[in-house]
């Protein structure tokens, strides 16, 4: 029996040793390779054409700057979705980002223009306030803006709150002026006037109030 036992474990041994072998000298599995295809976005080798008018064939510039009219034949093509910090091309950043210029220019000068010229002023008309309060609406626009998507961290929040708290949002998103307002300045600011107050007093104490 002990013969037996001595036996079977010398070959377990040296069954064991020459499974170690094998496996030692087995070359290792060679990464598959990636082809440029499949690299992320952020990985690919764009050419100066590709950072500014985008790949060929994948940024219908038709489809996205001509609008779908009705009853005008077949519609356009459809727009690409773009997905999560995708790098699009300067080109194309720059027509949208024109295009929502126009598109919120119109929306942020026409509240403080209503309210000086037919509330404020009344006829006469004032151009200079009316200039003035649509600089300073396009200016604070601008500058919330900002603070707004570039997300700003509130310093030692984390050590005071537990939790790192910001200021914005971090999307893309403009703040500015809003016509809600324009229905309470315009009964507010002429029932001040109605009182004997200046309109450039009952603009100031409506703007302290929407502060407060």
């Amino acid at each position: 029996e002990n013969f037996t036992f001595c036996f079977l474990r010398h070959r377990l041994i040296q069954r064991n040793k020459r499974h170690y072998t094998i496996m030692a000298t087995e070359e290792p599995e060679k990464p598959k390779e990636t082809t440029e295809d499949e690299l992320p976005l952020e990985g690919k080798k764009m050419t100066f054409r590709d950072s500014f008018i985008g790949e060929k064939g994948k940024y219908d510039y038709g489809a996205l700057c001509m609008p779908n009219l009705p009853f005008c034949g077949k519609p356009t093509a459809q727009v690409n979705f773009y997905g999560r910090d995708e790098p699009i091309p300067i080109f194309l950043a720059l027509i949208m980002g024109l295009q929502h210029c126009f598109a919120m220019v119109g929306g942020l000068i026409t509240p403080p223009l209503v309210v000086f010229r037919f509330t404020v002023c009344g006829f006469p008309f004032c151009p200079d306030l009316e200039q003035y309060a649509i600089s300073a609406a396009l200016i604070t626009s601008g500058f919330c803006s900002i603070f707004n998507v570039a997300q700003f961290k509130i310093p030692f929040s984390e050590k005071i709150a537990g939790k790192a708290y910001y200021v914005g949002s971090g999307i893309l998103s403009v703040l500015g002026t809003s016509f809600t307002f324009l229905p309470i300045y315009e009964i507010a600011i002429a029932q001040m006037k109605d009182d004997g107050m200046s309109g450039e007093a009952a603009y100031g104490a409506m703007l302290g109030t929407s502060m407060v």
